[in-house]
């Protein structure tokens, strides 16, 4: 027994080095810490599986074996921080894995990190090189349209709309569906091609009527009435038809701000201002944060019932949130003299 215990006390010292070194591998150690993160990512814990990829990623990756793996684990470790809603700290991530292996969907990924986290000139100047790369791709116009829809650059939006229809109509023609002709349709009214918008906006709801796969109409339906029932009534046009398009809109949607104060600015134009301060107080109720135009409505219709010292108080109000609208200081003026 004495024997046997000397042979293993002699025999140690000269495995454990071989031990060690094995242990000491760079891409063994990699491989244990990519295992514990996948563990980590199936159990749930995203936070742990992140910890472990971005400890990777701070490697020196030539050194530490990971090469062309690097652009894999940034592309993790970018997906995971998108769909924690992280879209800003995915960013720097997402470039490097397009720096290293960028893909198609590598552009993407990142396209939509640029909007998430509302970066809209980055995500221009993004998308416009994305789509010299893949000319084939829908995808590259239709996310550059959200893009230059929120910095207002109308007439681009719709160029990239254009674009998008050309290319989708084979590729993937799911992807113009009522959404799709809807923020077109919104986008050619804010570009002032009012007719063209109307068209938009009648097709929407024809596809609505006839395709309801996934069993939104009564939620989607009233927004789009609302939409071209307001872009009328602002313009005094079709205001028969228009009325009857916000009414049904209400009745779809009767907790819509919007929707009741699109109904009572009908009113107003159709002359009925007791009906028309009785929806905009509705609107006024049922809005959510503070808006400018219900205000200004308000105060428009309490000027006509001669109620001017409240009428005044909705004017300035308004002015609080939209301080630079000369129309408004006018109307303020007028009920205050």
């Amino acid at each position: 027994m004495r024997s046997l215990l000397l042979l293993l006390l002699l025999t140690i010292p000269f495995l454990l080095p071989a031990q060690e070194a094995a242990e000491s591998d760079p891409k063994e150690r990699i491989e244990k810490r990519l295992r514990l993160a996948d563990e980590l990512e199936a159990q749930g814990d995203k936070e742990g599986a992140l910890q472990i990829l971005k400890e990777l990623s701070e490697l020196d990756e030539p050194n530490a074996g990971l090469g062309k793996e690097g652009a894999d684990l940034q592309r993790r470790i970018g997906n995971i921080l998108m769909e924690s809603g992280r879209s800003q700290e995915a960013i720097p991530h997402l470039k490097r894995a397009i720096k290293s292996q960028g893909g198609e969907d590598d552009f993407k990924a990142l396209g939509r990190g640029l909007l998430e986290a509302r970066e809209y000139e980055a995500a221009v100047s993004l998308l416009e090189d994305a789509a010299k790369r893949f000319p084939e791709s829908p995808d590259f116009p239709y996310l550059a349209t959200f893009a230059l829809g929120a910095l207002e650059r109308w007439d681009e939006s719709i160029a990239q709309f254009e674009k998008t229809l050309e290319l989708a109509k084979d590729a993937s023609p799911r992807r113009i569906d009522k959404y799709f002709h809807y923020r077109h349709a919104a986008a050619h009214e804010k570009a002032g091609n009012f007719d063209k918008a109307e068209v938009l906006f009648r097709k929407t709801l024809e596809l609505i009527k006839s395709n309801d796969s996934d069993g939104d109409a009564s939620a989607f339906t009233p927004t789009v009435l609302n939409h071209l029932a307001y872009m009328w009534i602002e313009r005094g046009e079709n205001l028969d038809e228009a009325g009857e398009m916000a009414k049904k809109a209400a009745e779809l949607d009767p907790d819509s701000g919007a929707i009741a104060d699109t109904v009572g600015w009908w009113h107003f134009l159709k002359g009925d201002y007791p009906r028309a301060l009785a929806e905009l107080k509705k609107a006024e109720r049922l809005i959510e944060q503070a808006d400018p135009v219900i205000y200004d409505h308000l105060g428009q219709t309490c000027a006509k019932l001669n109620e001017k010292e409240i009428a005044a108080e909705y004017f300035r109000k308004a002015l609080e949130l939209d301080p630079r609208n000369e129309a408004l200081k006018a109307r303020l003026a007028e009920v205050t003299q």
